[in-house]
């Protein structure tokens, strides 16, 4: 049986060979040393790009076997490409680290809490709702605190830790899709958009989803709450690629009709990311690859949009100080978009606004990473708050509810005098108000 694993752990090993011109650009000058958040806290050479490159070219070699142990050193990289930055070849580490965590699973199986989350829950938008409202009943009944309390959850997922930590209550209820119309009259909508509904804004906070939709319908905009489930980054990012790419030809099928719309617009900066990405993903797919790269053509972020759509009407005076935390998927790294949310921020009256030091740094969520590596992600945390700190602010602003979720959770350790905002509820608090004088 172990020969029979070995030898299809080469296999899937050899179908890595097109990684092999990516890692041969590492010249391990150790500049990533710079940019990696977790090498920061850990200081171990496995956390750091050289040394997650010098295991992917060890397995190339063949000098290395991906068993467990392999996997495991590669195991607590959040992705968020700050090597990259610092990286002279520009190497992306994490699609490095995605490939290779594909083929181990490939090769050595799924834990069935992965196989159930990412092939069913988050592949079916009514399975996503369901298990959606269960959290959010579990949460408060108290259910999840005595899970996590007694090990069950443990024992469910092994390495979860610090859930009802991070993140300590959950909404009366979560967003439900086609409840009511959304935005702007469609007769005198001067844009026709689809919103597309993150999964952790609907069940974690409802009430950004509805500042989003309040502002894009004051800026004119006609809304189509779309029927779409989760974008599959989840997936991808534990390696379950297959997992991703039928997700993304699920969500192909349902947006048809948005495609027809103006745009298809996320709050989520991770979603809108990862929906621009769906033509590279299934571009070797015959029957979906131009449907996709048609799709992705389609997206952009919420401040993106807005940024070029205008907000329409005058906005009210805000007396707050505001710093913005970049996610890793709207950085420099990935989407670029840094400018929009800044100057959206800026152009409202009575804003003084901080430019955070390492603003773009991550800040340790990274989906799920917290859960299962909470020490490191707490180190992380760490630094972003000491960044926060000295900017003075009395509110942190961002585009992610993964972001707001640790960070909220980064304030209330620290005790700061700080709230956590989605920039459309910093929009449409500005909106919603008289207009400055």
């Amino acid at each position: 049986m172990a020969t029979d694993i070995q030898a299809e752990a080469k296999m899937e090993i050899a179908e890595l060979s097109p990684l092999n011109d990516i890692i041969a650009k590492c010249n391990r000058c150790g500049f990533c040393q710079a940019g990696c958040p977790v090498y920061r806290v850990t200081g171990e050479e496995h956390s750091l790009s050289r040394g997650r490159l010098a295991v992917a070219r060890g397995l190339m070699l063949g000098e290395l076997e991906l068993t467990p142990d392999v996997a495991k050193a590669l195991e607590d990289c959040l992705l968020c490409r700050g090597c990259t930055a610092h990286c002279f070849p520009g190497i992306k580490t994490d699609e490095v680290v995605t490939a290779i965590r594909h083929a181990y699973l490939k090769s050595q199986g799924q834990p069935m809490w992965q196989k159930v989350l990412f092939r069913s829950v988050l592949a079916d938008s009514k399975k996503l709702e369901w298990a959606g409202r269960m959290a959010v009943w579990a949460k408060r009944t108290g259910l999840a605190s005595a899970a996590e309390k007694s090990g069950l959850l443990r024992l469910a997922a092994p390495g979860m830790q610090g859930i009802n930590e991070v993140v300590p209550t959950m909404p009366e209820r979560i967003f439900r899709r086609g409840e009511r119309p959304a935005g702007a009259d469609p007769a005198r909508a001067t844009s026709k958009v689809g919103y597309f509904v993150s999964c952790g804004l609907s069940f974690q906070y409802p009430e950004v989803v509805e500042a989003t939709l309040r502002v894009l319908g004051r800026a004119g905009c006609a809304v189509t709450v779309l029927d779409n489930t989760c974008c599959g980054r989840p997936a991808h990012s534990y390696g379950d690629v297959d997992a991703a790419r039928e997700i993304a030809r699920r969500n192909v099928d349902r947006m048809a009709a948005a495609m027809e719309l103006d745009a298809i617009v996320s709050d989520c900066g991770s979603c809108s990311t990862f929906l621009k990405e769906y033509g590279q993903l299934l571009a070797q797919d015959p029957v979906y690859a131009e449907k996709a790269a048609a799709l992705s053509r389609k997206v952009k972020s919420f401040s993106e949009f807005l940024a070029v759509k205008g907000l329409g009407g005058s906005p009210g005076k805000v007396e707050a100080t505001v710093t913005y935390h970049d996610p890793c998927h709207l950085s420099n790294r990935f989407a670029k978009v840094t400018a929009q949310p800044r100057a959206l921020l800026k152009s409202l009256p009575g804003i003084t606004y901080k430019e955070m030091p390492e603003a773009d740094w991550c800040c340790g969520a990274a989906g799920s990473y917290t859960f299962l590596h909470h020490t490191e992600a707490a180190g992380v945390l760490d630094r972003k708050m000491d960044n926060v700190g000295k900017t003075g602010a009395t509110v942190l602003a961002t585009e992610c509810p993964a972001c707001m979720m640790h960070l909220s959770y980064g304030v209330r350790r620290r005790g700061l005098p700080v709230q956590v905002k989605h920039i459309s509820q910093m929009l449409d608090e500005a909106y919603a108000g008289p207009p400055a004088l």
